[in-house]
């Protein structure tokens, strides 16, 4: 099933099918859910969205503000997964990153409690 977005204009309430652009933006909303200390998976954010989890890894590998969209807090579902900054690969650097944030432990946050979803 393909996801739907609502638009609203002029007080009128349309529902449109989903752009690249318009999951972009709901996938850098919900990775800034996740707080400092925890982590969540490609995967979790894929089923919340009904998307496959390589396009959530394929829009987090294109963030040019990792600052403001922490997209090292999102981890593979196999381990901690990759991580580009600056076109670089920097696995390691996610791995200090997230250990400096969690003071050691890495926790796992649920976005779907988050959300009110089952």
């Amino acid at each position: 099933m393909p996801l739907h977005v609502l638009e609203l204009r002029k007080k009128k309430i349309t529902c449109k099918r989903a752009t690249f652009e318009d999951l972009k933006e709901v996938i850098y909303t919900l990775v800034q859910l996740v707080p400092i200390g925890f982590v969540t998976t490609y995967s979790d954010i894929a089923k919340i969205l009904r998307i496959n989890p390589r396009i959530v890894g394929k829009i987090l590998s294109e963030n040019g503000q990792p600052i403001v969209i922490p997209c090292h807090r999102v981890v593979s579902s196999k381990g901690l997964g990759g991580y580009t900054l600056l076109n670089k690969k920097a696995v390691d650097f996610k791995k200090k990153l997230l250990k400096l944030e969690a003071h050691g432990e890495i926790r796992k946050f649920n976005l779907y409690e988050l959300l009110g979803l089952k």
